[in-house]
């Protein structure tokens, strides 16, 4: 699009402008933002302007300073526009408008994908709050719901790959057995986790927690916030890096049944390095490097992004080399479940604690020889190493 007089913009035009503008401005101004955001909203409120953006900036606006079922108006026009975006982006008559974004001077270009998928996120998140305080508790949850599948989408560090080598540690029970038996890797919510500060989003999105920290605002979206924060399921592995994982002989204390259980080698291919998107469900998961950090983390805040949320962790447990698999599935209510392996993601090979018994080992390679069309992994025992009992051998059975 080519600059236009001011006198012949359209009233997009004007949008896109006071749009960029605010955004510049809130870029390089240390001025309180709320306050540019009132001068913002006061300069486009009377313009006629068909795009998601606009509906939602004074929903925004609105959901502060009201009235609430105008906000309320507003969201839906956004999300209804959102929803009419067509795939591919293209410049037709019936998206163009709906797509373009202001890079100054009067020019526009296109939204990517990635950014329109951020913008989701924060729409859905003010219609959760919208709706919970027009009383819709329901349907709050459900845009919730929407707009942690959009926020939750992290660059993961092995998006260059088609698969991935992890290691899994684990006790000998009917839960581990039945993940070698079915073909499945179970996943399970960051509360069930042995250490209470492995996921901070469990003591962030309490509700004892949110009460605190929305003291004094508005507090009926604290209920169906925190219920949506229920869908997510994580599985640990850990990744190879200057030794095996096998020769720590801590994983096999904390996690393997003090090295009487197994530990599973997997080789996972892209479907779980990052899932094809699933917008039709709103599910979707990604393996994501966890970050070990030693930095103070305040609670007392209104937002807490997925990163520190889910994938962060205290430098004291930097020995463990984590990934996790980070799963964000609404339609899924049972704490554990399993998915199951792709066609190009199998097990490598099974490890045998120190301690594990001669029956242990004997009923988990039958369940494989038992198995038809099968790739049948690699089976070892590990052993002491005398001239280092602190790094553990293994042999092949």
């Amino acid at each position: 699009m080519k600059p236009q007089a001011e006198h012949s913009m359209t009233d997009f035009e004007k949008f896109a402008k006071a749009l960029y503008s605010f955004d510049s401005v809130c870029k390089k101004n240390d001025k309180d933002n709320w306050m540019l955001y009132r001068e913002f909203i006061e300069s486009i409120k009377d313009l006629k302007c068909d795009d998601f953006r606009f509906f939602f900036h004074l929903a925004y606006y609105q959901n502060t300073n009201g009235p609430l079922e105008e906000a309320k108006s507003n969201i839906d026009k956004s999300i209804n526009l959102l929803l009419s975006i067509k795939d591919g982006f293209s410049a037709t008559e019936e998206n163009y408008a709906k797509i373009l974004i202001p890079t100054g001077g009067g020019s526009f270009t296109f939204l990517r994908p990635s950014a329109i998928n951020v913008q989701k996120a924060e729409i859905y998140y003010c219609a959760g709050e919208i709706y919970a305080k027009t009383g819709l508790q329901d349907k709050s949850l459900e845009y919730y719901k929407r707009s942690h599948y959009y926020k939750s989408f992290l660059k993961s560090e092995f998006g260059d790959r088609n698969s991935i080598s992890l290691f899994s540690f684990r006790r000998y029970n009917e839960h581990s057995l039945s993940d070698l038996i079915n073909n499945t890797i179970t996943v399970s919510p960051s509360t069930k986790m042995n250490d209470p500060f492995d996921s901070l989003i469990n003591l962030w999105a309490s509700e004892e927690q949110l009460k605190q920290t929305c003291v004094n605002s508005e507090s009926k979206h604290i209920t169906p916030l925190c219920k949506s924060f229920k869908f997510f399921r994580v599985r640990s592995f850990c990744i190879e890096n200057d030794k095996l994982p096998v020769r720590n002989i801590l994983m096999w204390s904390h996690y393997a049944g003090e090295h009487t259980g197994f530990c599973i080698k997997y080789k996972l291919s892209n479907h779980f390095i990052k899932q094809e998107d699933d917008e039709s469900n709103y599910e979707h998961m990604y393996l994501k490097r966890i970050t070990y950090t030693d930095d103070k983390v305040n609670l007392n805040v209104s937002t807490i992004n997925s990163d520190l949320a889910f994938a962060t962790k205290h430098k004291d447990w930097k020995y463990e080399n984590e990934v996790r698999l980070i799963v964000y599935n609404p339609n899924k209510t049972d704490d554990f479940y399993g998915i199951k392996l792709d066609k190009d993601s199998e097990i490598e090979a099974i490890f045998f604690g120190y301690r594990c018994s001669e029956q242990t080992i004997t009923t988990i390679k039958k369940l494989f020889s038992h198995k038809v069309n099968c790739y049948m992994p690699k089976f070892y025992k590990m052993e002491l190493n005398s001239s280092n009992v602190y790094e553990l051998n293994y042999q092949e059975v």
